[in-house]
């Protein structure tokens, strides 16, 4: 009688089918590529997020920074849609020139100086100096506006600045855009940036006269006016940077209106003293 227990424990230890591992290798497949795909969309999705906010800090630092300055002391040199330039002045004679440009192939750029006597615009090329902060989308999406317009041919007298930078952040494959925008209201829009201070007082212990002298710095031109507190006029004088006349030592409040080449204009008030 032939043996049953061999014959049972073969059946019993028998494996997957050939059919049965290709369809498993199938399965196995499909969800691994799902997964990797996955991944790659995971990380596609990090690197964008990463180009984003590596645009948006870098840029929005320069905005916030000129914002800062046009909202100060800050006077403009220049005012196009695609080209700002604005001095801060540092001392008497040194001043700070900053610039905001966009090159013809999109390309934000800013530079800062520090020059002497009186600041004027640049006249290179943007982009030939400098530092490159952003890629924009398009140059016809970037707009610096002065009091709501594209320009302004009186840069001294502009109020209020705004600055919209659609930045271009692609890459891997894959495109984005984001727009930052910020808006600068000038608080020394249309006046000088003087004080009292600027208004020097010397008497002459041989003529009893008081000589008066308005200096502003990083001006290239002075008119000046000098009136009583009364309205009446003392007398008026032009000069580079210093306009001065001489008066009675007896006048003890001098009011002076100075106004620079652009018709930029300030009014100040001075108490002054001279023995007689």
């Amino acid at each position: 009688m032939p043996p049953t227990t061999t014959t049972t424990t073969l059946r019993g230890e028998a494996g997957f089918t050939l059919v049965e591992l290709l369809i498993a290798m199938g399965i196995s497949l499909i969800v691994l590529l799902a997964t990797l795909q996955s991944l790659d969309v995971f990380t596609s999705n990090a690197a964008q997020q990463t180009r984003q906010t590596d645009a948006n800090e870098q840029v929005r630092s320069v905005m916030d920074s000129t914002v800062a300055d046009l909202r100060g002391a800050a006077a403009l040199l220049r005012a196009s849609a695609t080209d700002l330039v604005y001095y801060v002045p540092d001392t008497a004679t040194t001043s700070r020139i900053e610039r905001l440009c966009v090159t013809a192939g999109s390309r934000l750029y800013a530079t800062s100086v520090v020059a002497s006597g009186t600041p004027t615009a640049p006249t290179s090329t943007c982009g030939t100096t400098g530092s490159p902060i952003a890629r924009l989308a398009t140059t016809a999406s970037t707009a610096f506006t002065y009091d709501g317009a594209a320009s302004s041919a009186s840069p001294a007298l502009v109020k209020d600045v705004g600055l919209t930078l659609s930045l271009s952040f692609s890459g891997g494959g894959r495109t984005g855009t984001t727009t930052l925008k910020a808006s600068a209201a000038r608080r020394s829009a249309g006046t000088l940036p003087i004080t009292p201070t600027d208004l020097g007082a010397t008497c002459s212990n041989t003529t009893a006269l008081l000589s008066l002298s308005a200096q502003i710095p990083n001006v290239a031109a002075l008119s000046v006016t000098y009136y009583t507190t009364s309205g009446l006029t003392l007398g008026a004088a032009t000069g580079t940077s210093v306009a001065s006349i001489t008066l009675p030592s007896t006048t003890t409040t001098i009011v002076a209106k100075v106004t620079d080449a652009l018709g930029v204009t300030n009014t100040i008030q001075k108490d002054v003293t001279c023995a007689s």
